[in-house]
C-alpha cells in the first residue's frame, strides 16, 4: 500500500498513539499491456489486511514528529488465459513486506480565523519480509527493499474544507530471485502524485475524494527491458464517521480509471482507527 488517504497529512497532537486496522477486497477482470486490454476475462482477487501503529511527538514550536510500523497480510489469486494458458493461474497467501515510516509536520505557517496552511514530509522503508516464492507469478512479498520519499507541500484547511497535495518517489533494490531461474530483476523509480479533497458534513462525519497519478517502475529482467512501466490513474471515494471520541470508521471505494500495464485493481474497504 503506497498511498495516503484524505487527512493523513494532518498530524495528531503530540503524545497521541494511533492503532489502525485496514481491510480491503481487491478485484479486477481486465489485463493490460501497453494500454491494450489483452484479456477482459482475467480474474484477480485479493483479501488484504493491515495493522498500523503510530506515535506522535511534539518537538517544540508547533512541529510534530511521528513514527509508524506497518504490517500487511494478504490472500491473493490471479488467473488470466493470456498469462496462464495451460495452468490455473497463480496464488499467494501470508505476511506481506513490513514497513517502518517517519513523518515531520510543520506548525501551521498561516493560521488566521478558519484558514490554516501547513506542510509535511515523510520517509518509508519497506523490508523484504513478506511471503515470496520465485516459482510463482504473483506474490504478496516483493523480495526487494523499497525506499519511499514523500512531500506534502500543501495542507490547506478552510473551515470544513481540507485539501492535501502530495508527491512521492519510490526507489527499489534488485530482486535477485525472480522466476524459477533466479534471474535478477531491476526496477526503475516510481513517481506518484496524490490529491485529496475532503469536507465536513458535521462534527463527526466527513466525505473525501482522492485522485492518484502513478508512473514509472519499468523492470529489466536479466538485462532485458520488459517495457512494463506503469501509468495509472485512480479515484477513491471516502466516508469517515467518528463512532466515539477515540474511534473512527473510514469506508472506501477505489477504482482505476486508466491503466497501461497489469490487471485493474478496484476495491471496497474500510479502516478502523483507535486513538489512545
Amino acid at each position: 500500500m503506497a498511498e495516503n488517504d484524505p487527512r493523513d497529512a494532518i498530524a495528531a497532537p503530540g503524545g497521541t498513539n494511533l492503532f489502525l486496522f485496514y481491510y480491503r477486497n481487491y478485484y479486477g477482470s481486465n489485463f493490460y499491456v501497453d494500454g491494450q486490454n489483452l484479456d477482459s476475462n482475467a480474474d484477480f482477487d485479493m483479501q488484504f489486511g493491515m495493522f498500523r501503529l503510530a506515535h506522535f511527538w511534539d518537538i517544540g514550536g508547533g512541529w510534530i514528529w511521528s513514527a509508524d510500523v506497518v504490517q500487511p497480510f494478504a490472500s491473493m489469486e490471479f488467473d488470466s488465459d493470456v498469462l496462464f494458458p495451460t495452468t490455473s493461474g497463480s496464488n499467494s497467501d501470508g505476511i506481506a513486506d513490513t514497513t517502518v515510516a517517519t513523518h515531520i509536520n510543520t506548525p501551521f505557517l498561516y493560521n488566521e480565523g478558519d484558514t490554516k496552511f501547513g506542510m509535511s514530509a515523510g520517509f518509508y522503508l519497506t523490508a523484504p519480509t513478506g511471503e515470496y516464492h520465485s516459482e510463482k507469478a504473483a506474490n504478496v512479498g516483493s523480495n526487494r527493499w523499497t525506499y519511499r520519499l514523500e512531500a506534502t507541500p500543501v495542507v490547506f484547511i478552510k473551515g470544513p474544507f481540507v485539501y492535501e497535495l502530495t508527491g512521492e518517489v519510490q526507489l527499489f533494490s534488485d530482486n535477485d530471485e525472480c522466476t524459477p531461474l533466479h534471474l535478477e530483476e531491476e526496477k526503475e523509480a516510481v513517481y506518484h502524485i496524490q490529491n485529496h479533497v475532503s469536507y465536513n458534513l458535521s462534527d463527526s462525519f466527513w466525505l473525501g475524494l482522492s485522485y492518484y497519478y502513478l508512473t514509472g517502475g519499468e523492470t529489466t529482467l536479466a538485462g532485458i527491458n520488459q517495457n512494463d512501466d506503469a501509468l495509472t490513474q485512480t479515484l477513491r471515494f471516502s466516508a469517515n464517521y467518528q463512532l466515539a471520541p477515540a474511534v473512527q470508521l473510514l469506508l472506501q471505494y477505489n477504482t482505476d480509471v486508466d491503466r497501461d500495464n497489469g490487471v485493474d485493481q478496484n476495491y471496497i474497504g474500510g479502516r478502523m482507527a483507535f486513538c489512545f
